[in-house]
Order: C-alpha cells, then sequence, then structure tokens
C-alpha cells in the first residue's frame, strides 16, 4: 500500500511529460532568405530552420521534396536545420519545396511548403550558354596504290548557343564554326568560317531575327529551308493576326564575311506574310495566309558555242493565298492554295521579258475517332492534288517540279499489332497540251500490310525459339506512258511492278530477319529488254556478351532478260564485329564484305569480277569528355579494297592503307551542371 502511493506521482508524470514534448506534428520549418534580394540563383543552397530540435528518431520519415522530387539523400542535418546543396544547378523558374514526415503508420503530413524563384541576376532571369567543339586530325602512316587522298588532313567544328531571358524580354543566338585545312573542302571554300549565325530577340508580341533562319512554311513560293538574311513579327492578337516582313539572300552557303547576305542586289529577295486565325467553334478553326516576295538571283551557266560562262540575273515575283482548316476536333483538314509567279528564264537583258503563270494545291485528311470495339481501328483517309504551270517558277522555291498536274488518294490504318497503309497517284506533264511536246502520264499504287508483335512469345511455341516476330508486305506497280507523242520523239510506255517480303525476329541476345523481293520490268515499246529482277537475303546480330557483338549477312540478287532467257547473278556476303576490350577506353572494329558478280550471259556488257573489301578500326579513349573539360581520343584504322575481273585474271583494283585519327571534342556550358 505504501508502495503503490509513493509511485504514484511518478506514474502522472508521464503523460504530463508526453505532453510537454514536443510531436512532429507541431515541427515548424521556414526557409531562410536568399542572399540576393528577392530570388535564388541556381546554385544556391537552401536552409531550412525547425522551430524545435528533430528527433533522431523522426529523420528517417522526414522527406525534403523539389519540384515533387526527392532529394532528402543530399540533406545535410543539423539539430535545428538543414541545408540542401543542389547537385545541378536549378533552373531559371518558380520552384516549389515540400517538407514532408511519411509515418511508419502510413500517415503523410505536410510539415512545410514554400515556392521560390531562381533567376541569374537582378536583370535577367536565364543566362545560358552551351557548346560544343570537336577537332580531327587525320594522318596516313602507310599505303600501297592509292591515288588519294592528302596524306594528312584536318578539320574541325564548334557549335554555340546563347540565351538571354529578362522578364519581358529573350535574346537568343546560335553561330556554327568550320574549319579545314583544305579552302577547297570548306563549305564556304576558306579554311576558318562560320557557317551559320543567328541573332533573334523577341517580346511576347514582336520578334526579329537576323542570320540563316527560316524565313516561310514549305508551300508553293517558299520551300521552307533556312536562308541568310533578316526577318521581324508582330503579333496583333486583338485581330487574331500574325504579320513578318523578310529580307533574305538567294543564295546558300555563306559565310562570316558575307554578313546577314543582304549586300548583293543582284541575290536578295523581299517579302512580307499575313496570317490571322478564326475560331467559329470550340472544334474548328481557320487560318488565312497570303505572302508576296520579290527580288532576283544569279546564276551562271556555259554555252555551246562559248567556253566563256555566262552571268544571268533573274527577275522575278510571286504571292499566294492559303486557307488552312481544321473542324471536327481537328480530326478533318482542308488545305487550299492558289500561287501565282513571274519569273525572267532567259535572265535580264537577254531580250525576252519575265513570263507569268500559276500554280494550285489542295488537300484534304480525314482521322476519324477510333471504333469503339475491344480492339479498335484507327483509320486515316486523305485526297490531294496539285498542278504547276509549264513556266510557273518562285525565286524562293526554283525546285519545285512545274509543268505538273498531280492527284493522289491514300488510306492508312491499324489495328492492335497490324498496320496498313496504300496510295494511288497520277501525274500528268505537258499541262497547256502543247503539240510540239509529249504528254506522259504515270501511274503509281502502292500498298503495304505488316504485323509487329510487342508481346512475348508463349513459352514451347515455335516463337519462343525464333524470337519475337515483325512482318512486312509491300506491293507496288507503276506505269509511265505517253498519252500524245510527236514524230520528233521516242514513244514512252514503260511498267515496273514489285512485290516486297520481310521478317525479322527479336530475341534477348540476338536478332535475325530474311527479305524477299521481286521488281518486273516490262517496256512495252521495245526500246529496252524486259527484265525480273529477284533478291533474296538474310542478316544475323548476335551479342556474345556485353562487350562482343556480331554481324553476319548474306545477299542474293538475280537479274533475267525475259525475251533470251540470260541472267546475271551477284552473292554479297558481309561479316562484322564490334569488341569492347575495356570498358569506355578500348574498343574495337572488323568488317569484311565479299562480293562475287557473274554476267557472262549478259547480252550487253559481259563481267564476271570478285570483289573483297576489309576496314577494322582500334579506338582508344584517353579521356572522357565532360561538361567544360575536353576530352581525347585515338583511332587506328585499316581498309584495304581488292577488286578481280574472273574475264581477264587480272586484279583491276588492289589498294589499301592505315590511318591514325586523333580527335578531341569539348562541351561547353554555363552556368555548369557539374557539383
Amino acid at each position: 500500500m505504501n508502495l503503490a502511493r509513493s509511485l504514484t506521482p511518478l506514474l502522472m508524470l508521464i503523460p504530463l511529460m508526453a505532453l510537454a514534448s514536443p510531436q512532429v506534428g507541431q515541427l515548424s520549418a521556414t526557409l531562410d532568405k536568399p542572399e540576393t534580394q528577392g530570388f535564388y540563383r541556381p546554385k544556391d543552397a537552401l536552409k531550412l530552420d525547425f522551430s524545435d530540435a528533430v528527433a533522431p528518431e523522426w529523420k528517417p520519415f522526414i522527406r525534403l521534396e523539389l519540384d515533387s522530387i526527392d532529394v532528402t539523400e543530399m540533406v545535410t542535418w543539423k539539430s535545428l536545420s538543414l541545408r540542401y546543396q543542389p547537385v545541378r544547378a536549378m533552373s531559371a523558374e518558380e520552384h516549389e519545396l515540400r517538407l514532408m514526415y511519411y509515418g511508419e503508420d502510413g500517415s503523410v503530413e505536410e510539415l512545410g511548403y514554400w515556392t521560390f524563384q531562381v533567376r541569374q541576376t537582378a536583370a535577367f532571369k536565364a543566362i545560358t550558354v552551351e557548346g560544343n567543339s570537336e577537332l580531327t586530325a587525320n594522318q596516313r602512316l602507310a599505303e600501297h596504290n592509292m591515288a588519294g587522298p592528302e596524306a594528312f588532313n584536318a578539320s574541325g567544328f564548334s557549335q554555340w548557343y546563347s540565351e538571354l531571358e529578362a522578364d519581358h524580354l529573350r535574346i537568343e543566338g546560335h553561330a556554327d564554326l568550320e574549319y579545314v585545312n583544305r579552302a577547297s573542302q570548306g563549305t564556304t571554300g576558306r579554311h576558318l568560317d562560320m557557317t551559320r549565325m543567328t541573332l533573334l530577340a523577341e517580346t511576347e508580341t514582336a520578334r526579329v531575327a537576323a542570320g540563316d533562319q527560316q524565313m516561310g512554311d514549305t508551300s508553293l513560293i517558299m520551300d521552307g529551308y533556312q536562308q541568310r538574311g533578316m526577318a521581324g513579327d508582330v503579333s496583333l492578337d486583338d485581330l487574331q493576326s500574325d504579320m513578318r516582313l523578310f529580307s533574305m539572300s538567294s543564295t546558300r552557303n555563306l559565310g562570316l564575311r558575307d554578313g546577314i547576305g543582304l549586300d548583293d542586289d543582284d541575290n536578295r529577295i523581299t517579302g512580307g506574310r499575313w496570317q490571322t486565325r478564326w475560331e467559329p467553334g470550340d472544334s474548328t478553326e481557320i487560318q488565312f495566309s497570303s505572302t508576296y516576295l520579290s527580288g532576283r538571283v544569279s546564276s551562271t551557266s556555259a554555252s555551246k558555242w562559248s567556253a566563256n560562262p555566262v552571268n544571268r540575273v533573274h527577275d522575278g515575283d510571286a504571292w499566294n493565298a492559303v486557307m488552312d482548316g481544321f473542324f471536327l476536333d481537328r480530326s478533318l483538314r482542308m488545305r487550299f492554295e492558289h500561287a501565282t509567279s513571274r519569273y525572267d528564264f532567259d535572265g535580264r537583258d537577254f531580250g525576252f521579258e519575265a513570263v507569268e503563270d500559276n500554280a494550285w494545291s489542295g488537300l484534304i485528311t480525314l482521322d476519324p475517332e477510333p471504333s469503339e470495339a475491344e480492339t479498335p481501328i484507327h483509320w486515316s483517309f486523305g485526297a490531294e492534288a496539285q498542278k504547276v504551270g509549264a513556266f510557273y517558277r518562285s525565286l524562293a522555291h526554283r525546285a519545285l517540279p512545274n509543268d505538273l498536274y498531280m492527284r493522289r488518294l491514300f488510306v492508312s490504318g491499324e489495328r492492335d499489332k497490324w498496320f496498313w497503309d496504300t496510295s494511288f497517284t497520277v501525274e500528268e506533264d505537258n499541262v497547256d497540251s502543247n503539240a510540239s511536246y509529249p504528254t506522259t502520264e504515270t501511274r503509281r499504287w502502292n500498298a503495304q500490310l505488316g504485323y509487329s508483335d510487342y508481346e512475348e512469345p508463349e513459352p514451347g511455341s515455335i516463337l519462343a525459339y525464333l524470337g519475337q516476330p515483325s512482318y512486312t508486305l509491300s506491293l507496288d506497280r507503276s506505269r509511265r506512258k505517253d498519252l500524245s507523242t510527236p514524230s520528233s520523239y521516242f514513244p514512252e510506255d514503260l511498267t515496273t511492278e514489285g512485290v516486297q517480303f520481310g521478317a525479322s525476329f527479336q530475341k534477348e541476345r540476338w536478332n535475325w530477319s530474311v527479305d524477299a523481293g521481286m521488281e518486273r520490268l516490262t517496256d512495252h515499246t521495245g526500246w529496252q529488254p524486259d527484265t525480273d529482277l529477284q533478291h533474296l537475303g538474310w542478316q544475323l546480330g548476335l551479342e556474345l556478351s556485353d562487350s562482343y557483338y556480331l554481324t553476319a549477312g548474306v545477299q542474293d540478287t538475280r537479274t533475267r532478260y525475259r525475251a533470251g532467257g540470260e541472267s546475271t547473278d551477284q552473292q554479297l556476303y558481309s561479316l562484322g564485329a564490334t569488341a569492347e576490350l575495356i570498358p569506355d577506353r578500348l574498343s574495337a572494329r572488323l568488317d569484311i564484305t565479299l562480293d562475287h558478280y557473274n554476267a557472262e550471259d549478259d547480252p550487253y556488257f559481259a563481267q564476271r569480277q570478285v570483289s573483297r573489301y576489309a576496314s577494322g578500326q582500334l579506338n582508344w579513349t584517353l579521356r572522357k569528355a565532360d561538361t567544360n573539360r575536353p576530352g581525347l581520343e585515338l583511332t587506328l584504322s585499316y581498309s584495304g579494297n581488292q577488286l578481280r575481273d574472273r574475264l581477264s585474271g587480272t586484279d583491276t583494283l588492289n589498294e589499301d592503307q592505315i590511318w591514325l585519327k586523333v580527335q578531341t571534342t569539348l562541351p561547353n556550358l554555363y552556368p555548369s551542371t557539374r557539383p
């Protein structure tokens, strides 16, 4: 009794002590203010101060999450604080930081939540400089019967990108440097030059760019390629419209001394584009645009009457109007374009005036919603047509084929492991029906059916031994025939038909494939022989281990002349091996090819020859490249080629050589992401 009375006060202290001891849910934390006013820098440490000491038994259950990524492993603990030092520089944007408690009983409590800004400086949110440079030197150590190339050559390139981003302005720059020890091998014909450069500045509503850039989308008047020049864009949000003015060089392969490419009046194109968007409904968007351009392009040509080249300056202009609409939640697209060009084909001051002509194109595609079956079918349908006049040519799209009328229908689909597509195309030239020229029609049809199994084969089945399969079957037919032929031209009527089949099988450590096909050529005019071409091939890839890989292949091709039954045969054998002798340090590769060609019965050109080609290389990585740290590689390579004429019994080619290549690579980045 007396013992019980003496223990009672002690027993009452236990709940009182529990009430007095802080619980994890009562723990509060504050994020220290950054050293800079109002923002953190990319590599600044994050420090949390606690209201009470963190009990050691709580630490395994407390996690620090930065942008939903657990970074607790990089945290340094103290009794009343923790500190996180970013392993990689934080990006310049707003970030989220959470302090979480995940209890052993499955309970979850958020102990703190903060958002903070990261930027480089008070003036700029982000300052980024990225670069990648490579310098290569090749020295031929030995050779036999080699006529070229030169025994030593060197080349290098350096690509740079920089960006400055402020609150309402972004500036971006690109530059590509190229070096060659022989100026004739350079892109611009110089030893060292800047083959690509761009400087861009933009706000939310305006953009100005100078240098190499895409001046416009691909259309009937522009090829969509990058050109050197200057462009400015303005967005008119209230009108849902955009306007662009541009001036560009009409030539390519410009260097640093060519500036932004606008100094040459005879190689300059100037124009503008207007585009507006109309959204009459939630599932409909229609875009209208129009582009106009005018300028000159010069070309040098030699006449058969004179050895001296003639410089011609071609004047011209072009404009187009485009309607591009998306309907039914963008499942239906309709695009129509009309273009007019005026082009001086013979050149300025050569007698003839510029010629005007037109072109148009139309495209309709439909991608309906898949069916609601257990394995739905995804269909895609389309039709397009394009007609380009005989004298249509735009200064900014000189490679567009003219004098052509094309129509095409196409369908594709997929269901589970199956896919298929087919198209039918009709092309016709001489769109003006000029009786002095032939009118030729080309009809092309092709179809493809494929199967790709993404599931593992059932154990014990034949596919479990062969490998995970993929199959393709393709058929095609083309006929090019004159609809009308003037007496001064040879008639044309040629049919080509083909069928191809391929099968590939994939296992964990090896893969193999077979392919077979036939192509039949028939000349209905009799000007060239009718032939049948057949081929059969087999390829193997075998991973002997994590460091050794082997490839092998056999290809057999036969061409048969149907009239006389003569045939030519070719067998191609290949063997390759790759070995990583020291991981990430020393590797080797060997390739051997043997080609047997037998055309002794060829009625036009009898041949019979054997060629052998062998190459090998040993690559040693002395130092791996890393951010702001150069890498160095040495490569010793051999190549040999032998060609023997079996009809004459002589070697027509027997050469080999050994090269040593030294290559250094330097990737640059600021701010560096290295810790």
